[in-house]
């Protein structure tokens, strides 16, 4: 690998309702992240889309009725705004459990996959074609069955490895957020195995789905609340030197002061469980921890939820519905953040990067300090 290798993480845009009205468009927040990390980097060497693009039209959870025509110019200005982030346009891409409500059931046309970004590009262009092994792919039990759906898959970029899993397509419909099957946990098992035998080599993991989160930075909870959580953690154990880069929580409940806070690091307990040392709120760097098993890194999230967290300029339009009016939760937010990475030999240091106006985290006046992660070593 280089001396450097520099990493964006942008998720959670949720271009929604009248925004997804054809032409439809992206939110404005990813633009500002996008501008951001521009500035303070300059371009990364693999930029990371964590999924959930897209949400609710007209209603969150139950709509899959957004037109193909639409997804696929929502898609087009995804590409077009996360491309000049990252060298060559390298941007790895995770489908989020929003972006399939929104199309991944039938809807009077031709079937088509919301969560799409390989097979038609950009990723097999940018990042290359997955050989053999290095993929793998299911099918959706609803869609045609010449419409495989990539559920995980490994690349390895500059040297360092990254590995996504996505949700499986036949979950998104029958729970709360989809989830990460048996198999697709269980081939993300095996290919850890295969790229890091010893169990000390740095390796990130990419999904969606959150897992062990601390709400408000206070209160813990285990946020994989369907498939196989204690399976996950199991696949990810004895890989001292795995991140797994996630989305999914995002808005008030995970408003970071400092970056340290958007990374727990897992011990395995006695009774074969596994939780976080502690909060890790308020650190610079990991000198202070005991030998764990391995760590999870939230991305941040580019959309709150309460509506005295967005700016005045929302779209019209009717958003999936039959009534034109002004759609509120369109507006750029006040309170979003992105996360950044530097990885070197010895270490990985993460950067929380605010992009809104709300006092306390504005963009370009408060900026979180930086945490430092060093690499586990193996014991001589």
């Amino acid at each position: 690998m280089p001396q450097k290798l520099t990493v964006f993480g942008f998720t959670d845009v949720h271009s929604q309702q009248a925004m997804l009205d054809y032409p439809t468009q992206v939110r404005r927040s990813a633009y500002l992240a996008v501008e951001d990390a521009l500035a303070a980097f300059g371009p990364a060497d693999l930029s990371i889309c964590g999924g959930d693009n897209l949400s609710d039209y007209p209603y969150w959870e139950r709509s899959c009725g957004l037109p193909k025509r639409n997804f696929l110019d929502i898609k087009e200005k995804y590409i077009r705004c996360f491309a000049p982030s990252a060298k060559g346009e390298r941007v790895l891409y995770v489908a989020g459990n929003n972006d399939m409500y929104l199309g991944d059931a039938p809807v009077g046309e031709e079937p088509y996959s919301s969560t799409e970004f390989y097979l038609t590009g950009p990723m097999n262009k940018t990042l290359g074609i997955l050989p053999e092994g290095e993929a793998y792919f299911v099918r959706c039990d609803k869609k045609p069955a010449e419409l495989p759906y990539l559920d995980a898959f490994h690349y390895v970029v500059d040297g360092v490895d990254f590995i996504g899993i996505n949700i499986d397509p036949n979950t998104a419909f029958n729970s709360h957020e989809g989830y990460y099957t048996n198999e697709t946990v269980d081939w993300v098992a095996r290919k850890l195995d295969e790229v890091d035998p010893d169990g000390y080599k740095p390796v990130f993991l990419v999904g969606h789905l959150s897992a062990l989160f601390y709400y408000g930075g206070t209160e813990l909870k285990e946020t994989m609340i369907n498939g196989n959580a204690s399976r996950f953690y199991r696949a990810l154990e004895g890989h001292h030197n795995l991140f797994y880069l996630y989305g999914h929580m995002h808005g008030e409940d995970c408003m970071y002061r400092d970056s340290s806070s958007a990374v727990l690091h897992i011990v395995k307990q006695k009774d074969g469980s596994f939780l976080p040392y502690d909060n890790n709120q308020g650190q610079t760097d990991s000198s202070r921890l005991p030998e764990y098993a391995f760590s999870l890194v939230h991305m941040g999230g580019l959309r709150p939820f309460s509506l005295e967290n967005f700016e005045e300029d929302a779209v019209w339009g009717f958003g999936g519905g039959e009534e034109y009016k002004l759609f509120p939760k369109t507006a750029t937010p006040k309170f979003a953040q992105y996360l950044a990475m530097e990885i070197e030999q010895d270490k990985v240091t993460f950067y929380i990067r605010n992009v809104g106006s709300l006092e306390g985290f504005a963009l370009g006046k408060d900026v979180p300090l930086p945490y430092t992660v060093y690499f586990q070593k193996k014991p001589q």
